[in-house]
């Protein structure tokens, strides 16, 4: 019960982050998350939904009161991808969501590296 109240609680700072204009705060939860879940394999998943729910939340919002899609649809255009507005969308949410997982796997693989290190013994015999 611990566990998912760090979660929920991860995922609210990063979406209160983004609200306040810190795009990168999910890799901030992200590395906090790492740090604190014991296993990297509920670590980055949870890293990776935080960053994708954190984007997620303000862009949904924006389009439902300002309708995003032909910002989108241009922004597509300027891409080269013909008027085909869900692309920028989806490259928007692969953002947050790497900035998530890439923050937890960071201190994931930090935790790991210092937890090896700590178990060798360096005393000579």
């Amino acid at each position: 019960m611990r566990l998912y109240g760090t979660l929920l609680l991860g995922a609210l700072v990063a979406l209160v982050g983004v609200l306040l204009g810190l795009w990168w705060a999910p890799f901030v939860v992200g590395l906090a998350l790492g740090a604190i879940v014991p296993r990297a394999r509920i670590a980055l998943p949870t890293g990776a939904a935080t960053g994708l729910v954190a984007w997620l939340v303000p862009l949904a919002v924006a389009h439902e009161r300002y309708g995003v899609g032909p910002t989108a649809g241009s922004l597509a255009a300027i891409m080269g991808f013909d008027h085909q507005a869900a692309v920028p969308v989806v490259l928007t949410l692969l953002v947050g969501t790497l900035l998530g997982l890439t923050g937890a796997w960071l201190a994931s693989a930090i935790r790991s590296l210092t937890a090896r290190r700590g178990s060798d013994s360096f005393a000579p015999d």
